[in-house]
């Protein structure tokens, strides 16, 4: 039986559905099922020289399917789970591009925000793979019919 790490799912079903429902009371609403979507986290130690010494921890996520990295600001706080009958993406992106990805990213977007005299050195100190719970939702209103994903930590959708 195979072990993942993953954030815990903070709006259930029925949470999901009734946050829903309050939109548009006319709709009719039928969560399909969660899916744990993959993550890489890698954390990096930055420095770098402006005008006075900048030193900090930077967190980045890549998405594991699509390649796409963001800036996060706390480690996201994960808990093993037995993983024999969840709904889960194959990762597509392996570690080594992942790591390649996050660092050109934290260097792009740091040299970005922040002028520095010096060139920024990044440091990898650590990194994982991780699993991010969602849930797809079939939403018809009057007009339209779409698919949802619900963020089953943050509670924020949109259209699939």
């Amino acid at each position: 039986m195979k072990t993942i790490l993953t954030q815990e799912v903070q709006f259930v079903e029925k949470e999901v559905f009734n946050g829903l429902i309050q939109f548009d009371k006319a709709a009719e609403i039928e969560i399909q099922q969660l899916i744990y979507y993959p993550y890489y986290f890698f954390e990096f130690d930055v420095k770098a020289k402006r005008f006075l010494k900048f030193e900090g921890r930077v967190g980045c996520t890549i998405d594991a399917l699509g390649g796409h990295g963001a800036i996060i600001d706390v480690q996201p706080e994960l808990k093993e789970i037995q993983a024999a009958h969840l709904s889960m993406p194959m990762v597509t992106v392996e570690t080594e591009e992942a790591a390649e990805k996050a660092e050109r990213f934290v260097f792009e977007n740091a040299s970005s925000k922040v002028k520095f005299m010096t060139i920024p050195t990044i440091k990898k100190v650590s990194h994982r793979l991780f699993y991010r719970p969602f849930w797809i939702a079939d939403y018809k209103g009057k007009e339209e019919r779409e698919q949802l994903i619900v963020d089953a930590v943050s509670g924020s959708y949109h259209p699939l």
